[in-house]
């Protein structure tokens, strides 16, 4: 018996991640999907506009414009962009 990694799908209607909780895509969804599109950003941006008119009718409290950023507008993007660096508190004070 083989173990699949968990798909990192959206809970709906939140749409936050069923495995991490983030808001959905998360990062390992990214993840997941670039290396399933094998980074073609049209075939990954195709597959992502899909879920934009359940994402605008289901999503709350976001402008459209947000919610289609938060679906479609990190496909063309960099993974290092995806992700926010966060720098240790000690650096903060200095």
């Amino acid at each position: 018996m083989t173990d699949y990694p968990a798909i990192h799908g959206p809970s709906r209607p939140d749409w936050n991640c069923l495995v991490c909780g983030d808001p959905w895509p998360c990062l390992t969804r990214k993840r997941q999907l670039k290396e399933l599109c094998q980074c073609n950003i049209r075939t990954l941006t195709r597959y992502m506009n899909v879920y934009l008119p359940d994402a605008h009718e289901e999503i709350s409290g976001m402008s459209t414009a947000d919610i289609t950023e938060r679906v479609v507008g990190w496909c063309g993007r960099p993974l290092e962009m995806w992700v926010v660096q966060e720098r240790p508190a000690d650096q903060d004070r200095r």
